[in-house]
């Protein structure tokens, strides 16, 4: 499991159609300011029901906390990588950014 945290800089949600059923995936980047550069990670949220679950803690513009893991994908020959959240925390607007976090035991990419 990995930690990151940065600002929501965008989200969007989309409709998958296939032939075993329709599906939705939400889509968020967020940005992270690590040693004067700006880094922006995506990450994917896979169903409704995990949609549902994360979306109210998913707000442009604001700081999160996230929890996730890295999921791969091999297709001809390639390797596709997905950052799949498993507790997204937001945080309060009032508390400057810099107060909130411990960076202690975040991924450094």
């Amino acid at each position: 499991m990995y930690k990151l945290r940065g600002k929501v800089i965008s989200k969007r949600t989309e409709d998958i159609k296939t032939s075993k059923g329709d599906f939705k995936k939400m889509l968020f980047v967020i940005n992270k300011t690590h040693r004067d550069y700006d880094h922006q990670y995506q990450f994917e949220i896979f169903g409704e029901e995990k949609i549902v679950m994360m979306k109210d803690s998913i707000i442009e513009d604001r700081f999160v906390n996230i929890d996730f893991y890295i999921k791969s994908n091999e297709w001809k020959e390639k390797y596709f990588y997905t950052l799949v959240p498993t507790h997204i925390h937001l945080e309060d607007e009032s508390v400057a950014p810099d107060e909130v976090y411990d960076d202690e035991n975040e991924l450094d990419f």
